[in-house]
C-alpha cells in the first residue's frame, strides 16, 4: 500500500463516517422524544383515569377510603409518579373541566427550578384544596358523564439542533413535547 493510498482510504472513511455518525444521533434523539413522548401520554392518562373515578358519586367510607374527590395536587402527583424521566418542574399541566365556560387551570408538576422557559406558573401542590373537576353545586363540571380533559406539556432539548444550518457549535434545539387525555366521570 502505497502512500497515496493510505490518505485515499482516510478521506473515504471521512466521507462515510460523518454521515453514518449523524444517522446514529438522529436514530437515538427520534428514539429520545418518542420515549418522552409516550411516557407524558401514559402519564396524564393516568392522572385523568384518577380524576374520573373519583367524581360526584365516588364513594369514601370508612372501610375503603377514597379520598374523594380528588384535588388536583392529587392528581398531579398520580401523573408526577407515571411520568418517570420527566423533568417535573418543566411539564406544564393544564385541566380543563367538561362544561363550557369552566376555567381551565394550569400549573408545574414540582417548583421549577429559576425562571420556567414559558410563563411563571404556580406549582400544583398550591391546589391541594381545590377538588378535581370542579363541583359549581348542581353536579355540572363533575357530573357523572361529564369530560375531563388533562394537557401535558414539557420543552424536549435535542442534540440534532447541533446540525442545523445557521446553529452554534453547541446548540441544543428546543420544542415542546405535549400530550392530551381526555375521559369521562365514571361516578
Amino acid at each position: 500500500m502505497t502512500r497515496q493510498e493510505r490518505g485515499a482510504t482516510t478521506v473515504e472513511m471521512t466521507l462515510v463516517g460523518i454521515p453514518i455518525i449523524f444517522i446514529l444521533i438522529s436514530v437515538f434523539e427520534m428514539s429520545r422524544g418518542m420515549w418522552m413522548y409516550h411516557t407524558l401520554s401514559y402519564s396524564v392518562r393516568n392522572g385523568v383515569r384518577t380524576a374520573v373515578v373519583h367524581g360526584i358519586n365516588c364513594i369514601n367510607t370508612t372501610d375503603v377510603p377514597n379520598n374523594c374527590p380528588k384535588t388536583i395536587n392529587d392528581i398531579a402527583t398520580a401523573i408526577q409518579q407515571s411520568a418517570v424521566g420527566i423533568d417535573p418542574g418543566l411539564a406544564e399541566l393544564t385541566f380543563t373541566p367538561g362544561s363550557a365556560g369552566a376555567a381551565a387551570t394550569s400549573c408545574y408538576l414540582a417548583t421549577p427550578v429559576g425562571t420556567p422557559p414559558y410563563g411563571a406558573l404556580s406549582n400544583c401542590s398550591t391546589f391541594n384544596t381545590l377538588a378535581w373537576p370542579p363541583n359549581d353545586g348542581n353536579g355540572t363540571y363533575n357530573g357523572v358523564g361529564k369530560t375531563v380533559r388533562i394537557d401535558i406539556r414539557t420543552p424536549f432539548a435535542s442534540a440534532l439542533g447541533m446540525f442545523w444550518p445557521g446553529s452554534k457549535p453547541v446548540n441544543f434545539a428546543l420544542m415542546n413535547l405535549g400530550a392530551t387525555s381526555t375521559d369521562y366521570v365514571q361516578f
